[in-house]
C-alpha cells in the first residue's frame, strides 16, 4: 500500500490505541495484584503479630503470676511465726533460701503495722544478704504500703512498674522493679504487718528483648500514660521518672490507640502495630492475673499495653519485590509489544481505510446512475443498484433471484447472450451493446460491461454487470444517420438532374457518329454512356436508400471484386503512395451489395490517401475470421459472434488522435488537417462506411495509433449455402 494510501499519523494513532487497549488494563491488573498482594502480606503480618501478642502477654504476666502465689506461701510462713520478724530469726534464713533459689526477687520485706522494716532479704547478683536490725528503714510514707495496709485477707497489691528507689532516690543503675504486698494476718485476725516481694522487673523486660531479638518482629511495652517500659533503645524507658517527654504519641498516628479499650491493628506511617492491653488488676479483661489467681488484685497501674511492629520497610516488602519482578516481566512485554502495536496499528488502519472505501464504493453503486447488478455464476441476480430499478421499471424484490434473461429483448439472439455469459465465467472482460426491454415492453439500448469476480484462491464467485443507458445516443446517431440519407437523396436528384442531359447528349452524339461512320469516336461516347448509367444506377441505389427502400442483399465472390476494384482505385493515387493487396484463398462469398461495398473500398482508400504526407503505403487486405466474442464494433459496441469476412484497409498516415477516434465515425467530422485538404472534403467518408456496413449486417473496428497509421476492419458477414440469398455470383463486370 501506498505512503498516501495510508498515513503515518493513522497508522500512529491505531497503533497508540492497541497499545494502551492492551497496557492499561495489564498497568491495572498490576495495581489491583500488587494492592492485594499488599493486602494479604499485610494480613499475615497482623496474624503473626497477633499470635506473637497473645503468647508475650502471656510469657509476661508469668513471673508476676508466680510471684503472687509466691506472696501467699510467704504470708502464711509469716502469720504461723511472728516472734521470728527479725533479721537474727530462723524465719529470715528461710526467706534468705528462697530469695536465692527463685532468684527473681530484689527484696523480701516484713513490715510491721507502723511501716517500719521488720525483716528485709536482698538478692542481687547472685548475692543473697540479710540486712542487720540498724539498716532496716521505715517505709510508712511510701504507697505501697499505706495502699497495701488497708488490704483485706487473701487481697494482693501490685505497685506500678518503675525504677527502684533507695533512700528517695533512683538507683543507679537502674533497677526496674514491681513491689507486690499481702497483708499478714494472726490466727486471731489481727494484722500483724505487711509482706512485700521486689519482683526483679529486669527478669520481665529480659523476655521481650529475648523475643525482640530473635524475631523480625519489635516489641514495645508501655504504661497507660504512653510512657515506654521497654524499647529497643533503652533511652527512651522509663520517661515518666527520669523527666523525658518520651510516650508514643510521639510516633505519629500512634497516641490514638491510648484511647482504644481493647487491642487491635494500627497502621500509621512508621509502620503496622498490633496491641493489647494486659490486665492487672480485678476489674480488667484478659488477658490479665485474675485468669489464674482466685482472689483480689489491686493494682497502681490497670494494665500495660504490649504492642508488636513491623517497620513500614519490611511491612511490604516481599509485595514490593514482587511488584519489582512483575514490573520487570511487564516492562519487557510492554516493549515488546510496541512493534506489534504498529504492525496492529498497520492492518487496523488499512481495514478501517477498506471499510471506508467499501462504504464510498456502495455509495457510489448506490447512487450511480450506472446500472449495476451481481450475479451468481449461473447468472442469478443477487444484487441490483436502484439505477437497475429506474431504468428497467422492476422493483428490487423483482429482480432478486432472476436471472438476466427478464431484461431479454428479442432483438439479439441467444447465442449472443450466451457468448456473453460464458466468456464472463472465463474471466474475460466483456463490453457489448444491449437491446433490453423494460417492464412496460419498451426497448432501451445499454452499453454493458461484464466481468467476473474471484475470491483469493481464483475461484469464481459472482459475475458483474456494469452498464450504461445509450439510447439517447443510439437516437442521436438513427438522425445523423437520416441526416446523411437525405443528404445523399438530394445530391442524387441533382446529380441525376444534370446526368440526364449528359446521357441525352452523348446518345445523340453516339447516333451521330454512328450515321457519320466514325466508330472510334462512336465507342468512346459509349464508354462515357456506360460510366453515366452506371453512375445513374448507383445514385438511384443511394436515392431508394435514403427513402427507406429494401435493398436486395447481393451474394459477392471478395477476391475477384477486390482486385477489380483496386485496379480502379490505383488510378486515383499519386505516384509517392504504394498500394498493395493481401487477399487469403478460398474465402467464402459475403451478403453484401457490389454497389455498398465499392462505396466502403473507395471511402477507405480515399481516407487513407489523405492521412498520408510525403509517401507512403496502403494495404488493402481481406481474410476469413470466426469469432466468439472477441471483438466489439467500433461504431455500435456489438459484441462480435460467427464467420465473417474481414476487408481491411491500412496506411501508414500520421494515425489518429483520442479524441480524433471518439468523433470518428461522426458525420462531417474531418481528420484531415493538411491545409490543402481543409474545405475540400465534407467529413462524412467513415460515416457512410458505417451505415453502409450496418445495412449489410456487417461491422467496423478501428485500429490507429498516433504517429504510426490507421487500419480500419470492415466485417463482413459470410453466407451459408442454401441460406435463401440465391445461388448466383456477382462477379466484377
Amino acid at each position: 500500500m501506498k505512503p498516501s494510501d495510508l498515513s503515518w499519523k493513522e497508522t500512529l494513532a491505531a497503533a497508540v490505541s492497541f497499545y494502551l487497549i492492551i497496557a492499561i488494563p495489564i498497568l491495572l491488573v498490576l495495581i489491583v495484584l500488587h494492592w492485594a498482594d499488599s493486602y494479604t502480606e499485610r494480613g499475615q503480618w497482623a496474624a503473626r503479630q497477633m499470635s506473637s501478642l497473645r503468647i508475650a502477654s502471656d510469657a509476661l504476666l508469668t513471673p508476676v503470676r508466680e510471684a503472687a502465689n509466691d506472696l501467699s506461701l510467704l504470708a502464711e510462713q509469716a502469720a504461723y511465726d511472728p516472734g521470728g520478724w527479725q533479721p537474727n530469726g530462723e524465719l529470715a534464713f528461710d526467706f534468705a533460701r528462697f530469695a536465692r533459689h527463685r532468684g527473681i526477687y530484689d527484696q523480701i520485706r516484713l513490715l510491721g503495722p507502723d511501716g517500719m522494716e521488720r525483716l528485709r532479704v536482698n538478692h542481687r547478683d547472685a548475692e543473697t544478704r540479710i540486712v542487720p536490725a540498724d539498716e532496716l528503714q521505715d517505709k510508712a510514707h511510701r504507697p505501697y504500703f499505706t495502699k497495701g495496709i488497708q488490704l483485706s485477707a487473701g487481697d494482693v497489691y501490685l505497685s506500678r512498674f518503675d525504677l527502684n528507689i533507695e533512700n528517695g532516690r533512683i538507683e543507679t543503675p537502674h533497677r526496674p522493679t514491681m513491689r507486690l504486698a499481702q497483708v499478714v494476718f494472726g490466727p486471731s485476725g489481727k494484722k500483724l504487718g505487711l509482706l512485700v516481694l521486689n519482683l526483679d522487673g529486669e527478669k520481665i523486660l529480659q523476655l521481650l528483648a529475648h523475643r525482640d531479638r530473635n524475631s523480625d518482629l519489635g516489641y514495645w511495652l508501655v504504661n497507660p500514660q504512653g510512657y515506654w517500659l521497654y524499647n529497643e533503645d533503652p533511652s527512651l524507658s522509663w520517661g515518666f521518672q527520669l523527666s523525658r517527654n518520651t510516650t508514643i504519641s510521639n510516633v505519629d498516628g500512634l497516641g490514638k490507640l491510648l484511647d482504644r479499650p481493647i487491642g487491635g491493628i494500627l497502621e500509621v506511617p512508621a509502620g503496622q502495630f498490633a496491641f493489647n492491653r494486659i490486665f492487672l488488676n480485678s476489674h480488667g479483661a484478659s488477658p490479665g492475673l485474675v485468669d489464674d489467681i482466685e482472689r483480689n488484685i489491686v493494682s497502681e497501674e490497670p494494665y500495660w499495653i504490649l504492642l508488636t511492629v513491623v517497620r513500614q520497610e519490611q511491612l511490604y516488602a516481599n509485595s514490593r519485590a514482587r511488584l519489582e519482578i512483575m514490573s520487570v516481566v511487564i516492562a519487557v512485554f510492554l516493549v515488546a509489544l510496541v512493534p506489534v502495536a504498529f504492525l496492529w496499528g498497520g492492518w487496523r488502519g488499512r481495514t478501517e481505510r477498506d471499510k471506508l472505501r467499501a462504504s464510498i464504493y456502495a455509495r457510489v453503486i448506490e447512487q450511480s446512475d450506472e446500472l449495476v447488478f451481481v450475479t451468481t455464476p449461473d447468472t442469478a441476480i443477487q444484487f441490483a443498484n436502484p439505477a437497475v430499478e429506474r431504468k428497467t421499471g422492476y422493483s428490487r424484490a423483482e429482480i432478486i433471484g432472476r436471472t438476466p434473461r427478464l431484461f431479454q429483448s428479442d432483438e439479439q439472439s441467444e447465442g449472443f447472450y450466451a457468448s456473453v455469459w460464458q466468456r464472463a465465467r472465463t474471466r474475460q472482460h466483456v463490453r457489448a451493446l444491449w437491446i433490453n426491454r423494460r417492464k412496460d415492453g419498451t426497448l432501451f439500448y445499454e452499453s454493458k460491461n461484464v466481468s467476473a469476480l474471484t475470491d483469493k484462491a481464483g475461484r469464481l464467485t459472482h459475475l458483474v454487470s456494469v452498464g450504461r443507458d445509450v439510447s439517447d445516443e443510439h437516437e442521436r446517431q438513427e438522425r445523423e444517420m437520416r441526416l446523411v440519407d437525405q443528404l445523399s437523396a438530394q445530391l442524387s436528384h441533382h446529380f441525376n438532374n444534370l446526368l440526364g442531359p449528359i446521357i441525352n447528349y452523348a446518345e445523340l452524339a453516339a447516333d451521330t457518329a454512328e450515321e457519320n461512320a466514325q466508330s472510334g469516336i462512336r465507342a468512346d461516347i459509349e464508354k462515357v454512356l456506360s460510366g453515366a448509367n452506371r453512375l445513374r444506377d448507383v445514385l438511384g441505389k443511394i436515392s431508394a436508400m435514403s427513402l427507406g427502400s429494401q435493398l436486395s442483399q447481393g451474394v459477392l465472390a471478395v477476391g475477384p471484386v477486390v482486385r477489380g476494384l483496386l485496379n480502379i482505385e490505383r488510378t486515383t493515387l499519386p505516384g509517392d503512395i504504394a498500394l498493395s493487396i493481401d487477399l487469403e484463398t478460398g474465402m467464402d462469398e459475403v451478403g453484401v451489395e457490389f454497389d455498398d461495398l465499392a462505396l466502403i473500398l473507395s471511402e477507405l482508400i480515399s481516407n487513407a490517401r489523405d492521412a498520408i504526407s510525403g509517401g507512403g503505403e496502403i494495404l488493402l487486405s481481406a481474410k476469413r475470421l470466426v469469432l466468439d466474442g472477441d471483438a466489439y464494433c467500433s461504431t455500435c459496441g456489438e459484441l462480435l459472434n460467427g464467420t465473417f469476412v474481414d476487408i481491411s484497409v491500412s496506411d501508414t498516415g500520421r494515425g489518429m488522435t483520442a479524441s480524433e477516434l471518439k468523433h470518428a465515425f461522426d458525420p462531417f467530422y474531418s481528420t484531415k488537417q493538411s491545409s490543402k485538404l481543409v474545405g475540400e472534403t465534407l467529413g462524412i467518408g467513415l460515416s457512410r462506411v458505417r451505415n453502409r456496413a450496418h445495412a449489410n449486417g456487417g461491422h467496423v473496428i478501428i485500429e490507429t495509433e498516433e504517429g504510426r497509421g490507421t487500419t480500419v476492419h470492415v466485417y463482413c458477414p459470410v453466407l451459408e449455402i442454401g441460406n435463401g440469398k440465391g445461388p448466383s455470383k456477382e462477379t466484377w463486370p
